[in-house]
């Protein structure tokens, strides 16, 4: 499961919403892992579903990725990759419609070799790219074939979320047996905390359900805090972890950009805040209230930050 192409919580129920109900009470981690599983394999399976769903998604992951990388100034790799290396081997994990790695393209060799991998094929071209090709494969499985032991970088955002069946550390373990000796790991995924002091109201409960949701399916509500140890755990060295705060609304200037900047979140609210309810999450009904409207006012007046850590840790030689 993932964040980045049908997203996490689709498959947690949104799609099949009599997996979950809403007023459920009590909650059990591993008949919940053995559903997901199951909501994985069945929208596999639903073509119609997915290719539906896939104009939509698709338009928050080119919107998302373009207001990242105009926080970042273009910046994709911050691990010590020479991207000019010729031969150099990429894989971007949760590549979803290979946004990502066109612009990756354009900073590394005519020579290097990039793939995508997502565990949702219909999301995936139909055919390579020049020097990008694109493979089905699941994070919660160790990779096969020429995806083990094979890259100089294997780039990871805003997909681990969506790994509870078998955790964070044996995902993170999963990653770092794609690396080829001296390769280098990159995660970058979101770091939220209710109770930062910088937050309005309506981040505060967007934060609130995003953390309690993954508290309850098992990830743990900071989860991205942990993921250096299991890096440390798979056996990676030269691990190390940067702060990005990535600005919206009113911390942006120019005003098609600030409108630009919040639009993936006024798309993914709505969807977390249905995922919440049906997970049955600790927190006041008040919280789902005019959230969309509510974050939206309060980006565009004041400016919202959106929080990610970037880890990254390089496979000994």
């Amino acid at each position: 499961a993932k964040e980045r192409n049908t997203s996490f919580y689709n498959l947690l129920g949104l799609k099949y919403s009599s997996t979950i109900s809403a007023a459920s009470t009590s909650f059990n981690i591993q008949s919940f892992c053995q559903q997901l599983k199951a909501n994985i394999m069945a929208a596999k399976e639903d073509q119609d579903y997915l290719l539906g769903q896939h104009g939509r998604e698709v338009e928050r992951l080119q919107k998302q990725h373009r207001w990242i990388q105009s926080c970042l100034k273009g910046k994709i790799v911050f691990a010590p990759v020479e991207l000019g290396k010729s031969g150099l081997r990429v894989l971007d994990v949760g590549c979803a419609d290979g946004t990502l790695l066109r612009d990756l393209q354009k900073q590394v060799s005519p020579s290097a070799q990039l793939v995508g991998s997502d565990v949702m094929a219909p999301f995936l071209p139909t055919s390579p790219q020049g020097n990008i090709r694109y493979v089905q494969a699941d994070i919660c499985e160790p990779p096969e074939g020429d995806l083990a032991g094979s890259f100089d970088l294997t780039h990871v955002r805003y997909v681990l979320a969506g790994c509870a069946r078998v955790g964070l550390d044996t995902a993170v373990a999963n990653l770092a047996a794609t690396l080829a000796p001296g390769g280098w790991l990159q995660i970058q995924e979101m770091n939220v905390d209710p109770n930062r002091p910088d937050a309005g109201p309506a981040w505060q409960d967007v934060n609130s359900i995003l953390s309690g949701m993954f508290a309850k399916i098992g990830m743990g509500s900071q989860f991205t805090l942990l993921i250096a140890d299991s890096m440390k755990k798979a056996g990676l060295a030269n691990v190390s972890v940067e702060t990005i705060d990535l600005p919206m609304g009113k911390l942006i200037e120019g005003e098609q950009e600030r409108k630009d900047s919040i639009e993936p979140f006024k798309i993914t609210i709505p969807v977390i805040s249905q995922a919440a309810k049906g997970l049955g999450i600790d927190i006041p009904e008040s919280s789902y209230d005019r959230l969309p409207e509510r974050f939206e006012d309060e980006a565009m007046k004041q400016g919202v930050v959106f929080r990610c850590l970037v880890i990254v840790g390089q496979k000994p030689v």
